[in-house]
């Protein structure tokens, strides 16, 4: 846990630097996490399967190559190919995931030290040590917002359709980027929290449609098909009612991008579905990533109670009190955190 409380102070930093060491900043703390992601050995719940999925493609022949996205697939293939083994796999992966992730920060985000915490405490970065694939993907997804600020339906799909190389589930950000480019307002979403509680209550339908697809079978009766606490849902309430004042704006004031404040309503509304099934709420992944920009613009947007200052230092506090409550809950298995220093004691 020391590594992380450790970077999660340095993030801090930021908030203390002057503008202009802003980017030395950005790449520094990524260089730290980089270090930290790499170096992990047996971390994160799905470690040893994608080692097993590297090694897969380095043994087989282009007929044996494991039935996976082609973009994992490739970047397994190209280490495999010059001769590296997972170890330098997992460099490569994380250097891609960070690179797109802190350049996508130090470009658009007002208050980058603040997205850099959010990234750390929000369970991002923990992501992109057991979601490989998926995390990529959102990485890569990240760079639909420009495009999206500007209705640019186009370079959307084409990101949307790249970001699926790498997880197929990136597919669900095709209609969500016409919904995140609407207007908020009350019917807006009255009507999605409508169809968002349809669904939900439907759900027998939706396992009955499960059940007859043969791929998604084996989910039926599993783990990660049943529902989850409620206690979940803290983190997707609290960030929308944080980003109250930033709905507001997007409501009131045309020539604001409605994209980030949409973010916050529709990752709520996906993550509903966590008391129903867990692994629903992997959906909402795509969104929730937006949160690393809103919820910072949100804390410059003073409420009629608090300062800018005061949202900022609760922003601050909620964050690392989640934090801890992943850490205790041990989320993607990546606490505590074990380096390639333990791999002469575990198996």
């Amino acid at each position: 846990m020391l590594l992380y409380f450790l970077l999660i102070l340095a993030s801090l930093s930021g908030g203390l630097l002057p503008s202009k060491n802003q980017k030395t900043y950005l790449w520094t703390i990524g260089a730290f996490c980089w270090l930290l992601a790499s170096l992990r050995y047996v971390t994160g719940f799905d470690y040893r399967m994608y080692e097993t999925i590297f090694q897969t493609v380095a043994e087989a022949g282009l007929s044996g190559l494991p039935q996976i996205e082609p973009g994992y697939l490739l970047l397994n293939l190209l280490v495999s190919r010059l001769g590296g083994d997972y170890r330098v796999f997992l460099f490569l992966f994380h250097l891609l995931f960070l690179v797109l992730v802190f350049a996508w920060i130090g470009r658009y985000s007002s208050t980058p030290w603040i997205s850099v915490y959010l990234f750390l405490v929000l369970q991002y970065l923990a992501l992109s040590m057991n979601f490989l694939r998926q995390a990529l993907a959102a990485a890569v997804l990240l760079w639909i917002y420009p495009f999206l600020k500007q209705r640019r339906f186009l370079p959307s799909c084409g990101i949307i359709l790249l970001a699926s190389c790498f997880h197929w589930s990136a597919l669900i950000m095709a209609p969500l980027s016409f919904l995140l480019c609407l207007r908020p307002s009350k019917r807006h979403y009255g009507l999605a929290g409508a169809a968002a509680g349809m669904a939900y209550l439907l759900d027998p339908l939706l396992c009955a449609v499960i059940a007859r697809i043969p791929k998604y079978q084996h989910y039926l009766g599993g783990i990660y098909w049943q529902g989850n606490s409620v206690l979940y849902l803290f983190l997707p309430v609290g960030c929308f009612l944080f980003a109250l004042p930033l709905i507001k704006q997007a409501m009131e004031e045309p020539a604001v991008s409605p994209v980030l404040a949409n973010s916050v309503f529709y990752s709520l509304l996906i993550q509903l579905f966590i008391t129903r099934h867990f692994i629903l709420e992997r959906l909402s992944i795509y969104i929730a990533f937006f949160s690393l920009l809103a919820l910072p613009e949100a804390a410059l947007l003073p409420g009629r109670r608090l300062t800018a200052k005061r949202r900022t230092i609760l922003l601050l506090a909620g964050g690392f009190a989640y934090f801890l409550f992943a850490a205790s809950q041990g989320f993607h298995g990546v606490y505590p955190y074990r380096g390639i220093w333990d791999q002469v004691i575990l198996p």
